[in-house]
């Protein structure tokens, strides 16, 4: 009995662990389907992405928590411009058929690995608005949904370039040159009211 308690403490480890994880709420990571057609655009707001030359990746958590990168980036369709299809995605922390809030960000591939990587100072980058997602697949058997939720009403949304921001060193700048500027208006305007009028 004493050899077997190991084993069997061992084996109701991995069935929790296994448990937990069949638990985490799934979402299916594609902007075409059921309930959400929603193409990506360039930075012109016309042209769709396609290709590897841009990529899509899933930001999703628990409401009330900060949103995570879930799955790993995925291209855009060459064959369907504005569109990609990703895989089905756990979201941890959110239970089957629990809500998340999710966001779907994309750049172009050039500026970056990731999304973090790509936003600088003239990457080409872009954000879905944040959406609620309910009632998450899984897979556990009934009476929850074991199909994955898909990202029901998601709109579409284009890149921007990233504009750097300006040093405090340059507002300061800018600042001081206005004040100087507007004292020497002032300036102008007395000096031109003490002038005395010719007889």
């Amino acid at each position: 009995m004493r050899r077997m308690l190991p084993k069997l403490l061992l084996v109701l480890g991995v069935w929790f662990y296994a448990s937990g994880a069949l638990a985490q709420g799934l979402i299916e990571f594609s902007n075409w389907g059921p309930g959400s057609d929603a193409p990506v655009y360039d930075v012109d707001g016309r042209t769709p992405l396609a290709g590897p030359a841009f990529s899509a990746q899933l930001y999703a958590a628990a409401p009330g928590s900060s949103l995570q990168p879930v799955g790993v980036p995925v291209p855009f369709q060459s064959s369907n411009p504005g569109y990609f299809m990703g895989d089905v995605v756990a979201v941890l922390g959110v239970p089957q058929g629990g809500t998340a809030v999710v966001q779907v960000v994309a750049w172009r591939a050039s500026d970056g690995l990731t999304f973090e990587a790509a936003d600088h100072p003239g990457g080409h980058v872009g954000e879905s608005s944040v959406i609620t997602v309910r009632g998450l697949g899984g897979l556990l058997p009934p009476p929850s949904s074991a199909d994955p939720a898909t990202l029901f009403g998601l709109q579409s949304f284009s890149l921007h370039v990233v504009v750097p921001e300006p040093s405090v060193f340059a507002i300061g700048l800018l600042g001081g040159s206005l004040l100087a500027l507007g004292r020497r208006r002032h300036w102008a305007r007395g000096a031109v009211k003490l002038t005395p009028a010719p007889p």
